[in-house]
């Protein structure tokens, strides 16, 4: 909310002229964040002084509510007193405006004069803040009460230290004014003394602690709950309501097992929940005239309610923060044993890494290297503590850093590794050929930190691939010199031959010319086949377009021919590639799909050459396949590898099958003669 001046000058700052304006808009922006986030921090101060001031005095009201076994505005159990340390120990002391004019308030509602009130209230004040101060000053003290010098901390200087500072000055300015509670100044201040101590006992770790409680999700959790505070309930109206007709103090103590329940199963949360409503039944009870406590005298009944409830809040204190205590120790062991483990493990792995040739290198998602093994510093020629830390962009070549941004999206899609090959060129012109093996560096939470790289000179391979490749590319380039040889004989002799034997049968039988025609036919195909000479004379695609055609006629085989111009020539390796895949994929598909047609397209895509051939046949299951590859794949894929080409078989029983080959644009004449 704006007020009225704050509104009057933001509206002539509107009907301002630019000249007059002379503060920048980022300015007053500014001013109104600060303004706004001082207005919030002010409104979350007062309401934190509401909900003490009000806790302070429900509390208050509690405590007063038990006349009968009170004097002159003191009793057994007072548990404002515990509220006042809590809030000192959560807020700070900043809010002891609220803690001592809630004090002041109840003080003067039980019949005090307002001197004394004030009094009541400063000591209460003075006293739970030093207490606070003093609790604070326990190296990582915790109010939730976890280990056990955190719970003797709260009972000797939260509770019966502060409490003798408020009872002692409580006291005085209650005989100032001429209050004389009890029997006596030693009788009241014991009492107050005890009533301001068990407060303490009750109250502060219940603030703390009752959220855990509250967060109880499991069914039998909750039910063990509920049964652990009705069996409580009911026991402390057993004990305390006197339906035994049994007058004996020590029967009080009955109760005691029901906190122990608590404390070993709820921890201090449920041993203060349990002593909490002990405490309320038994006050309540005592002073209704029940019970074993309620045939003494007023001073006999608070204090022995005071022992009892200052014995069970300490004994379910001291064992609840023991246990607690104890199973942090042990959770604290295991994580210790864990992390021993650990260690172990990342020294034995440390070893592998150092001792491995492979140059392995780990960075986080900003690309800062962690790790840097001896390998990588023979790779790459940086020492590892000048790599560390270092971005890994200054340390390795730029090709093994190219598809960084796709790595990291595929690793963060569930990618367990990505492999990458890259060839690096140095200054001189020698190439090194490098394989790289990204993996993912998770936390312990599974989420994604950065990245390890296996790096591997993998020259001596690529050189035997290389050569192995040169040597297929002389063998084919033999096969198909033999092939062009042959067919040249069966052309130019035995078919010259067979049309002269043509020719002379014609006078003896037409039967027999026929048949020697049809071998001439056959012997001519045979030899187009061995030799394709047409994609010599006419290029590669009417070389194509034609050898469909004379495949359909001679095979009685519908092969549907589709083609889109090419913007280069192709080379005649590529060419002859092409139509040596194509020749063994319309054989295959002519003998296995089961139907009579098919479809061949060529076409050309971001500088690659694409056939396809596909069918709608009977198709088959590519994992057997896989497993038993035959002549015709192993031939097609290696006519498509010998050009840099790729090759892929797609199909599915009862779908039909396509034939995929796509290779490079490139003068691979001029390219492999070198190697040749």
């Amino acid at each position: 909310m704006f007020r009225t001046g704050s509104q009057d000058s933001f509206l002539a700052s509107l009907r301002a002229t630019p000249a007059d304006i002379r503060v920048p808009r980022s300015s007053r922006l500014r001013s109104f964040v600060i303004g706004w986030s001082r207005d919030l921090a002010t409104r979350e101060f007062l309401t934190q002084l509401l909900v003490v001031f009000l806790a302070y005095f429900v509390a208050g009201k509690l405590g007063q509510a038990t006349t009968n076994i009170r004097s002159s505005n003191l009793g057994p159990v007072w548990p404002a007193y515990g509220i006042a340390l809590a809030v000192f120990l959560k807020y700070g002391y900043r809010v002891w405006p609220a803690v001592i004019s809630s004090a002041f308030v109840v003080a003067l509602e039980g019949s005090v004069p307002p001197l004394a009130a004030a009094g009541q209230a400063t000591a209460a004040t003075v006293a739970a803040a030093s207490g606070s101060w003093l609790l604070r000053r326990i190296p990582n003290f915790d109010p939730s009460l976890p280990r056990l010098r955190d719970a003797l901390g709260l009972m000797v200087i939260g509770a019966f230290g502060s409490a003798f500072l408020s009872s002692l000055f409580g006291i005085l300015s209650l005989y100032a004014t001429g209050i004389q509670p009890y029997s006596g100044i030693e009788s009241a201040w014991l009492v107050y003394w005890l009533g301001d101590s068990t407060g303490v006992l009750l109250v502060t770790p219940l603030v703390f602690t009752l959220p855990q409680l509250i967060g109880i999700r499991s069914p039998a959790r909750i039910a063990e709950l509920v049964a652990l505070v009705a069996l409580t309930a009911f026991g402390g109206c057993i004990v305390f309501g006197n339906f035994f007709q049994v007058h004996l103090d020590v029967f009080a103590f009955a109760v005691l097992p029901l906190v122990m329940w608590a404390g070993i199963d709820f921890g201090i949360a449920g041993a203060t929940l349990s002593v909490f409503l002990i405490a309320a039944i038994a006050t309540i009870l005592t002073a209704l005239g029940f019970g074993p406590f309620a045939t003494n005298t007023a001073f006999t009944n608070a204090v022995l309610l005071d022992v009892l409830f200052t014995l069970l809040s300490v004994s379910g204190l001291t064992l609840a923060s023991a246990i607690s205590e104890r199973e942090r120790a042990e959770r604290e062991r295991e994580r210790l044993i864990r992390a021993r483990v650990e260690v172990e493990a990342r020294l034995r792995h440390a070893a592998v890494v150092e001792s491995s040739d492979d140059a392995i290198v780990s960075e986080d998602l900003n690309g800062v290297v962690l790790s840097w093994n001896q390998a990588a510093s023979r790779t790459f020629g940086f020492a590892e503590t000048h790599a560390i830390g270092r971005p890994i962009s200054q340390l390795l070549p730029p090709e093994l850093l190219s598809d960084e941004t796709t790595v990291l999206q595929q690793l963060r899609g569930g990618e367990r590794m990505v492999h990458l090959e890259r060839t690096r060129v140095a200054e001189g012109g020698e190439k090194t050929h490098l394989s790289s093996t990204i993996s993912p560096l998770r936390d312990s939470a599974g989420q994604l930190v950065g990245t390890v790289r296996i790096i591997r000179d993998i020259s001596e391979r690529k050189r035997a691939e290389e050569a192995l490749a040169r040597a297929k590319r002389k063998l084919i380039r033999v096969q198909e010199q033999e092939r062009a040889r042959i067919a040249r004989e069966l052309h130019d002799d035995i078919g010259q031959r067979l049309a002269l034997l043509t020719v002379g049968l014609t006078r003896v039988s037409s039967e027999l010319q026929t048949q020697a025609s049809e071998i001439a036919a056959d012997l001519q195909s045979l030899s187009h086949e061995l030799h394709p000479s047409k994609i010599e004379v006419v290029g590669a695609i009417p070389g194509m377009r034609v050898f469909c055609r004379e495949f359909s006629a001679q095979h009685q085989f519908n092969v549907h021919f589709e083609a889109s111009d090419l913007t280069r020539q192709l080379s005649s390796n590529i060419s002859l590639s092409l139509f040596r895949i194509l020749q063994e994929a319309l054989h295959n598909t002519a003998k296995h799909s089961g139907v009579r047609q098919c479809r061949v397209r060529v076409w050309e895509a971001h500088g690659w050459a694409h056939l396809v051939v596909s069918d709608e046949g009977k198709g088959f299951e590519p994992a057997a396949v896989k497993e038993h590859r035959g002549i015709g794949l192993m031939t097609m894929q290696e006519r498509a590898g010998l050009v840099d080409g790729e090759l892929r078989v797609d199909s599915q029983p009862g779908r039909g099958t396509t034939v995929h080959a796509r290779v490079p644009i490139i003068d691979t004449d001029t390219a492999h003669a070198a190697g040749a």
